[in-house]
Order: C-alpha cells, then sequence, then structure tokens
C-alpha cells in the first residue's frame, strides 16, 4: 500500500524522551531563531533541554513540547525539514554517540519503531544542535511550517495508539520515516491518533 497522510490537528505526541522540562524563561526568538541556539555548530543549551510551551492561536489548543537535539546524520536526498520524524541514531545503541543524537535516514535509525522520536522544524545542518517537536499538541502557533498533513504508512492508522515505520515511499516533503498504527508486541507507542489516515 502507498503512504498517507493524517493532518498536524487529528493526532497526539508523546514525549518519551528523558527529563523534565526547562523550568525558566523561553528564550529569545525561540524555537528556531539563531539566537536560542537552532541549527548552531555548538551546543548553546544542554542536549536534551526540553521546553513546553502554550499552543493558543494557531491549530489545536494545548501544551507542546519541544527538546534540544544534534542531528547526527541525516539523508542525502530527503535533507530534514519541517515535518520530517526522527529518531535514535544507530551508533547511540552502541555507545558510540549520545542518546540525543538523532537521524531522519532509515538506514541509520537506531531500530525501527523502537524508542522517543520528534519531528524536524527546518532545514539544518548535519552535527549541528537544534530544537525539535517531541510532545503534545502540534505547535502551530510556534513554526507555521509544522502545520498540514504528516505521512503515514500504507494508509494504516486508525483512531488510536500510533508508533512509527520506514515509509514505502520516501521523498522531500516528509521525509524517510512516518506515523504508523501501534498494533505490535514491543513497538513504542510514540502518541495517539484522533482521526484515521486519509
Amino acid at each position: 500500500m502507498a503512504n498517507s497522510t493524517l493532518d498536524s490537528e487529528l493526532f497526539i505526541l508523546y514525549d518519551l524522551w528523558p527529563g523534565v522540562c526547562w523550568p525558566r524563561n523561553i528564550p529569545q526568538d525561540f524555537p528556531t531563531g539563531s539566537a536560542c541556539g537552532h541549527n548552531s555548530s555548538t551546543a548553546v543549551f544542554p542536549v536534551g533541554t526540553k521546553i513546553q510551551v502554550w499552543n493558543g492561536s494557531a491549530g489545536v489548543p494545548g501544551w507542546s513540547t519541544f527538546i534540544y537535539l544534534k542531528l547526527e546524520m541525516q539523508d542525502t536526498t530527503n535533507v530534514l525539514a519541517a515535518k520530517h520524524m526522527v529518531a535514535q541514531h544507530t551508533d547511540a545503541a552502541a555507545g558510540g554517540l549520545g542518546i540525543y543524537d538523532v537521524t531522519n535516514e532509515a538506514a541509520s535509525l537506531n531500530t525501527d519503531q523502537k524508542g522517543p522520536v520528534a519531528f524536524g522544524l527546518s532545514a539544518m545542518t548535519v552535527d549541528y544542535y537544534g530544537w525539535f517537536w517531541c510532545g503534545g499538541v502540534c505547535p502551530e502557533e510556534w513554526v507555521s511550517g509544522l502545520a498540514g498533513d504528516y505521512a503515514t504508512y500504507g494508509g494504516t492508522v486508525a483512531i488510536g495508539p500510533l508508533t512509527y515505520a520506514t515509509l514505502e515511499t520516501a521523498g522531500t516533503t516528509y521525509g524517510e520515516i512516518g506515523l504508523n498504527v501501534a498494533d505490535g508486541a514491543g513497538e513504542s507507542v510514540i502518541g495517539h491518533a484522533l482521526h484515521a489516515d486519509a
């Protein structure tokens, strides 16, 4: 079956990353400005820092969580963009990299359907640090590029728990990894679909 889509307002993302949210003021120019360390060659915040914001004026009202990660690898054709899902890089399992090193390339995932995920906010440079959406409602008020459709695997998503999978057809719009119905033992539940995919 071919890829399908699910609108940004029709699912909630679960934050599976360790740690609690930053208890201080939201940084200036958050989340994609250079002042807050997005797409930076050096980490401006401790990697793994999380910030929670209220999304109120666009999309679904509710809380959204961002996390500061390192883009360790990206697909050479489908380079990271807003709405691209990222997961832990394969070397994190072997202790070669940190648990906060991520990739949008299916071939360099730690493993499919297991572990925490997040979504890119914009284009980034490999080995740079930046903010990613990791939990709650889609933060459309904060990053307008996150609004709209997200890729799903095989047109199988129904109301209920979500996991992720390598998409049948990769592309620059959605990348290589997408939402999938959680229907097997041991799969990480990364969110909840409020509607079936289109």
